[in-house]
Formats: C-alpha cells, sequence, structure tokens
C-alpha cells in the first residue's frame, strides 16, 4: 500500500480492516530520505506498476498544452477543498 498525502493532509485510513488481517504499513518522508533511498523506492515503484501490481487511481488526464487548466484543478482540490478530484492527475505530450 502506498499512502501520499501532503504535510497538512489527513487522509483516511481503515484501521479495522488492516488490524485484524494483521499487516504493516511501513513509510518515510521523502524530505529526510536519502538520495539512495528514493531511488530505491522509485525502482520498486516503477517495477510493481510494469508487474500490474500497483494500479494508481486516475482521476483526470490533460494534455501538456492544457497544463494550467490541470494546475486549477489540483489546486481547487487541495487549497480550495473542492472535493471534484479522486486519483491523480496525468499529463500527457
Amino acid at each position: 500500500m502506498i499512502v501520499m498525502a501532503g504535510r497538512q493532509a489527513q487522509p483516511m485510513f481503515p484501521v479495522g480492516p488492516f488490524y485484524v488481517k494483521d499487516l504493516s504499513l511501513y513509510g518515510f518522508t521523502i524530505f529526510n530520505a536519502t538520495p539512495d533511498e528514493q531511488r530505491k523506492c522509485a525502482e520498486d515503484i516503477n517495477r510493481w506498476l510494469a508487474e500490474k501490481k500497483l494500479c494508481p487511481v486516475i482521476g483526470r488526464t490533460f494534455r501538456l498544452a492544457e497544463a494550467a487548466e490541470a494546475h486549477r484543478l489540483q489546486e481547487a482540490n487541495t487549497l480550495q477543498k473542492a472535493s471534484t478530484l479522486t486519483g491523480k492527475i496525468i499529463l500527457l505530450p
């Protein structure tokens, strides 16, 4: 499980189902990780994506020419809490 959130975020976490399955969750803050730790994490994430073991939710896809619109959507959902986006924003060339 990968949990990504900003410093002020308070993401919901399903404690009950997680607890009864006797699972563990390990994490780190990217700004505290060494370059080698960041590289290792990037390699793992890229491998999981390639193996289809990690399937991120894609909320919206934009062309690079629409980057300003994508940025406005991100700001609306992070700063103004618009709740109009679930998932990641993807920019395509």
